[in-house]
């Protein structure tokens, strides 16, 4: 673990990071309506239970930008990682095995067995360092293994939410094709949509439009 320093130092470090914050691409990869890590990971793909969804990660700097968006990353790593591209494949692949589970959950029906342990062999490789600064702590990846290190991250969160409670509560918008999840923290679990101005406005002027449509 690796600790900040104090002094001049550490506050031209600041300095250093807000300058570089402000150079990353500020261009939003997904809405996190997810409510937890995990499913804001899922919520990656565009339309998800389409035959094609929408793939919102382009590229290496797309899931890196995520990351720093969603503070997996800080602004440093998501620079130092940027010139060292990996593979987007085993990432992606651990996202589609975290959402067939996810999906399972929230129709109440079976979980295949073969996800999990997939999940599970990705959680339990090595996670990056972390860095401590003042009250923040951020994981830091190698610039080697950084794609194995985040999925490491990234599986043992879904794990934790998967066997944890909070399973109960996890919802799936029903907007079309949509398919995002997200922990529902209605009351009497009302929630239907991933977000009231995304699918829940298209889904009220459709039923604005049925019923008018005669008229």
């Amino acid at each position: 673990m690796t600790k900040s320093k104090t002094g001049p130092t550490a506050a031209k470090g600041a300095q250093s990071r807000r300058i570089s914050e402000t150079l990353i691409p500020r261009e939003l990869i997904a809405h996190q309506v997810g409510g937890h890590l995990a499913l804001d990971f899922c919520n990656t793909a565009g339309e998800h239970l389409a035959a094609q969804p929408d793939e919102l990660w382009r590229d290496w700097e797309s899931f890196l930008r995520w990351g720093t968006q969603v503070g997996l990353i800080a602004s440093e790593s998501y620079f130092e990682l940027l010139s060292h591209p990996e593979s987007l494949v085993e990432i992606i692949q651990l996202r589609e095995a975290i959402y067939r589970v996810g999906l399972g959950v929230a129709r109440g029906r079976s979980i295949s067995e073969r996800d999990v342990e997939f999940i599970r062999d990705r959680a339990n490789a090595p996670r990056p360092k972390i860095v401590l600064r003042s009250s923040a702590a951020r994981w830091r990846p190698a610039t080697s293994r950084a794609s194995q290190q985040l999925c490491a991250v990234l599986a043992g969160e879904a794990l934790s939410l998967f066997c944890s409670p909070n399973a109960a509560r996890v919802g799936i918008c029903e907007g079309g094709n949509c398919g995002w999840l997200f922990i529902n923290e209605s009351r009497g679990k009302q929630r239907r949509w991933c977000d009231m101005s995304d699918c829940g406005s298209r889904a009220k002027a459709r039923r604005f439009y049925e019923k008018h449509k005669g008229a």
